[in-house]
């Protein structure tokens, strides 16, 4: 399955906005049709940061994301790609990904519809799988041509496994959920740009009788170097009230780095 999503990852990238960041972009030109956007964004990260001199510690991450956007004269098909390596001295080597498929049906008007679908994995959270399927509708709340707000809403179906450790074993779980979300995207001079978007994802678990919420985003920070080349700096973070087995509530990432758009 980890080498699916890194194969669909290779071959976007080789044909060549998280999730949904950039699917926007196409309304700059809402009135042209028929043509693709997208980006290809490498991030390398190494560091030797130990807290003594008897520790030598060192730490590597790799991230790439490749991203799609097909615009047709109704409708945008969005594909989005994300895949993580990093490593520790002495610890494993731990990878996360997905692969986000989406479409926005009428997507020059106010009030749209939404489908997607993503397959996902996180090792470092023992997480080896994630399933979803949903849709539901957008809102353009404001759409300018120095800045853009969205709002969406919708129902889907995740199924998950997740590996506890202390009980070795395997658990399954499929909940269906509301998926909220509100996104920006503002150019804030000609060579500056930033973005965001925070999702909210919560439903009842049935065969625990629990709530289960899930808080996330990701904010993009983008300097433009040429027409195509860009310095972007990019916080991710996610928040899970009642995670299904017992592991941080609370992750993030910040990471810097180079994307080339077309």
């Amino acid at each position: 399955m980890k080498f699916s999503i890194l194969l669909l990852f290779i071959l976007t990238a080789l044909t060549a906005h998280s999730q949904i960041l950039k699917v926007d972009k196409g309304e700059l030109d809402a009135d042209s049709a028929n043509y693709f956007i997208g980006n290809i964004n490498i991030d390398f990260n190494m560091n030797n940061r130990s807290s003594s001199a008897d520790q030598d510690i060192t730490f590597t991450g790799l991230n790439g994301k490749a991203d799609l956007v097909y615009m047709s004269d109704k409708h945008a098909y969005i594909l989005i790609n994300n895949i993580n390596y990093f490593k520790s001295t002495g610890g494993p080597l731990i990878s996360t990904g997905y692969a986000h498929f989406r479409v926005n049906w009428l997507r020059k008007k106010s009030f749209s519809y939404e489908s997607f679908s993503q397959i996902q994995y996180d090792d470092g959270r023992r997480m080896p799988m994630r399933r979803l399927l949903g849709s539901g509708i957008r809102w353009q709340v404001m759409n300018t041509d120095n800045s853009q707000i969205h709002l969406g809403t919708g129902l889907m179906f995740e199924y998950e496994e997740w590996i506890d450790s202390e009980v070795d074993a395997t658990i399954k779980r499929e909940i269906w959920k509301n998926s909220s979300y509100i996104g920006f995207d503002t150019n804030i001079n000609e060579l500056v740009t930033f973005n965001g978007i925070a999702y909210f994802q919560g439903g009842l678990d049935t065969e625990s009788d629990i709530f289960r919420s899930r808080f996330s985003g990701d904010f993009s920070l983008s300097v433009n170097l040429t027409n195509n080349l860009s310095f972007n700096t990019t916080f991710s973070a996610q928040y899970e009230d009642r995670p299904i087995i017992n592991i941080n509530n609370w992750v993030y990432s910040l990471t810097n780095g180079l994307k080339w758009e077309f």
